[in-house]
């Protein structure tokens, strides 16, 4: 489906059925599909939470097995995310991502579930802020490249499928791989070893919770919403901003300080956009907004045990 068609933006599907609560989550043993797999579960729904080990999305005769479980919903979290590793390894980036996708997509089909595809934010280039359902992406990596391949084929294939483009994300403590679960584990290093001042880049995003996400985009499921929406906290903030949120939340700017740093002076393999804003377009005309701004999340996240008892060490 092409960026800016309405073939799909306005389509719905019948509301959740309250005697149909099968959840298959691929994945699940990441930041994202551990949420969803929590949400879920606090829903009452049953739950088959997959990660890699249990799961591997590019093997089609282990993907098709899960037909005799006859999922209703399929939440497809299964990706290799680190988009550096993908712009060296091309080929293992599209067969995970693309590859395994397709194979979703055949078991979505053989038993009649809905798809439930998350998107990144990394498939646009930035020079169009902010960015809406009817922003046309071009991504900038090949991780970009291999993800909007995968949701062109969810939306040409499974015409009742669910796509939400997410703003960058944080969450599961210590499966939180992304900028905020690294840059806390990095401030306590750097405390431990009594260093003063660390430099943060200055490029700008939407720091973005992952139990809102699955909180929200569960409900999008529940009323049966099809199509593409665009999702992210509310307000921006570039990685020097988050940073020092952090210290001012965690209370140890007496024990280090923030220098910011400019985007070009990051070592990154993967070109990312300086600058990706996503405005909730279709959630707010919808009345589906439940999303919040960023710091709020950003203070509950950082009051997980996990953060305090890393600090307390």
């Amino acid at each position: 489906m092409e960026a800016g068609s309405n073939k799909l933006k306005n389509a719905s599907h019948p509301p959740f059925s309250k005697g149909r609560r099968k959840v298959l989550i691929t994945g699940a043993g990441g930041m994202l599909g551990s949420a969803f797999a929590l949400r879920c579960s606090e829903k009452g729904f049953t739950v088959r939470a997959l990660d890699h080990t249990t799961l591997d999305v590019t093997n089609r005769d282990a993907v098709l097995q899960q037909q005799e479980w006859k999922p209703d919903w399929i939440i497809h979290c299964a990706g290799i995310v680190n988009a550096d590793f993908c712009e060296e390894n091309h080929e293992t980036c599209f067969e995970n991502h693309v590859g395994g996708t397709k194979n979703i997509i055949e078991l979505a089909k053989a038993v009649g579930a809905k798809l439930f595809y998350p998107q990144s934010f990394l498939i646009f280039d930035g020079e169009e802020n902010p960015i809406t359902e009817d922003t046309i992406p071009h991504p900038l990596s090949v991780y970009g490249e291999a993800k909007w391949e995968a949701e062109q084929l969810v939306c040409k294939e499974l015409p009742n499928a669910l796509v939400v483009r997410m703003g960058g994300f944080f969450g599961g403590c210590e499966r939180d791989k992304n900028f905020v679960g690294k840059f806390a584990r990095h401030l306590k290093k750097s405390i431990d070893e009594d260093i003063k001042e660390i430099p943060v880049g200055d490029r700008v995003w939407q720091p973005t919770y992952t139990k809102d996400l699955a909180e929200n985009i569960t409900l999008l499921l529940e009323n049966g919403k099809t199509g593409v929406y665009t999702m992210a906290s509310h307000g921006e903030a570039s990685f020097f901003d988050v940073a020092t949120a952090m210290v001012e939340i965690l209370g140890i700017g007496n024990n280090i300080s923030i220098t910011q740093m400019h985007a070009e002076e990051y070592k990154e393999i993967a070109k990312r956009p300086f600058c990706a804003v996503m405005d909730n377009k279709r959630l707010q005309e919808e009345g589906l907004d439940h999303m919040r701004e960023w710091k709020k999340a950003l203070e509950e996240y950082l009051q997980e045990p996990y953060f305090t008892k890393l600090f307390l060490q």
